[in-house]
């Protein structure tokens, strides 16, 4: 929610204003914004949040559950930014060729619900219970 409503405001503001040409402003929006302010952002954040609500902020426990996360999350980046590039390129194409600036929020958004169910089900392919499932 911060990022969409609230960053990719800024940033497609940014691009609009600075950029003329739609094809920059994608290349800008998918190979500056994402790999080097969304990816670093995500990694650092997610795991310290998701480890201090699952064993309480400060915690011995929640350092070894967030060094724990930091790997686990660092070592999917390299596959999800090709998967990230494989559905947004396309998406922000459109976006910055048709879709008007004061959408582009909006546009994204709507995307985001597939991106995320994308993602949802990438990350549950190999949890336990599908590998139990399948051997069967």
């Amino acid at each position: 929610a911060l990022y969409t409503g609230g960053a990719q405001h800024f940033i497609f503001n940014f691009l609009n204003s600075s950029f003329d040409e739609p094809l920059a402003r994608l290349a800008m929006a998918q190979f500056f914004f994402i790999p080097f302010c969304y990816y670093p952002t995500f990694l650092f954040m997610t795991p310290a949040l998701r480890a201090g609500w699952e064993y309480g902020f400060g915690s011995e426990e929640a350092k070894a559950r967030q060094d724990e996360l930091f790997s686990e999350v660092a070592s999917k980046i390299p596959p999800t930014l090709l998967r990230n590039w494989c559905f947004w390129l396309p998406v922000q194409f459109v976006q910055f060729n048709y879709i008007p600036a004061d959408l582009n929020v909006t546009f994204t958004a709507a995307f985001g619900v597939i991106w995320n169910a994308i993602l949802s089900w990438s990350t549950a392919a190999g949890t336990p219970a599908d590998v139990k499932k399948r051997h069967s």
